[in-house]
């Protein structure tokens, strides 16, 4: 079974501002709910090429991006970092359930459309709580499923999975924030966020790599989607054989007490 590590070193060179721009408007929520002060100190957990890390190095004293990808790691050192000429921001191989810090080391914690890899989201979240300052935040966006509709959860990661054998499984929103709470952290918000937009089936299975029979069971799950899958994601045939569609995102705030 491929890892996320061996999935995201093979994948390091496609993340570019392309991929970005479908999350875009997570990474301006989580820059907005922050309020990051000149004086903090971030942790960015599963950075890949570093996009949120290097957003957030121009507000704060420092930042870590850690990843279990060394691919996607010198991807963020060698073209985004040196192209932006930020000196604050270091980077760290490392696995979200185990992070090599020691205890209240940051005052921030992020993490972007990467927690649906993880291979435990309660590991990781205590995880979070112990490298956290007392007062400290942390702020989550991902892709996310229907609160209560559990055909369409199981329809949605099972095509997670085929695309990405990596893909762990995307939680709704409501099971965000019940795993928050049982972390110990205090939720300020949990929601539903905006869309950035159709993506194309034909790039998003590009991005990981998948083609051959993969792909193809894919575009058959797309083409026999139901209705209310279809309605849900945004599921339409375009030209050519592919689709558009629209993921569902949750965002989320929490303090450690």
């Amino acid at each position: 079974m491929s890892t996320a590590k061996e999935q995201f070193d093979r994948q390091a060179t496609h993340y570019n501002t392309q991929w970005n721009s479908w999350s875009e408007a997570l990474l301006r929520w989580l820059l907005e709910h922050a309020d990051a002060q000149p004086t903090d100190t971030v942790l960015d957990v599963a950075t890949g090429t570093g996009f949120t890390a290097l957003a957030f190095a121009p507000l704060v004293q420092s930042v870590v991006g850690l990843d279990v990808s060394t691919g996607m790691l010198a991807e963020a050192a060698r073209q985004q970092q040196q192209q932006l000429g930020l000196h604050n921001v270091t980077w760290q191989e490392g696995a979200a359930e185990a992070l090599p810090f020691a205890d209240a080391s940051f005052s921030i914690v992020t993490c972007r459309v990467a927690p649906h890899h993880f291979d435990s989201v309660p590991q990781f979240l205590a995880e979070v709580k112990r490298v956290l300052q007392p007062g400290g935040r942390f702020l989550l966006a991902d892709t996310t499923v229907p609160d209560n509709e559990p055909e369409l959860s199981r329809w949605q990661n099972r095509l997670e999975k085929l695309r990405d054998p990596s893909h762990a499984r995307n939680l709704a929103p409501q099971e965000w924030r019940t795993a928050l709470e049982e972390a110990g952290l205090q939720v300020e918000q949990v929601e539903p966020a905006a869309p950035d937009g159709t993506m194309p089936l034909n790039g998003w299975l590009e991005k990981a790599g998948c083609t051959g029979t993969a792909a193809e069971a894919v575009r058959h799950e797309f083409r026999t989607a139901s209705a209310e899958a279809q309605h849900q994601f945004q599921i339409h045939e375009v030209a050519d054989g592919d689709f558009t569609f629209v993921w569902q995102r949750v965002v989320a705030k929490a303090i450690k007490p």
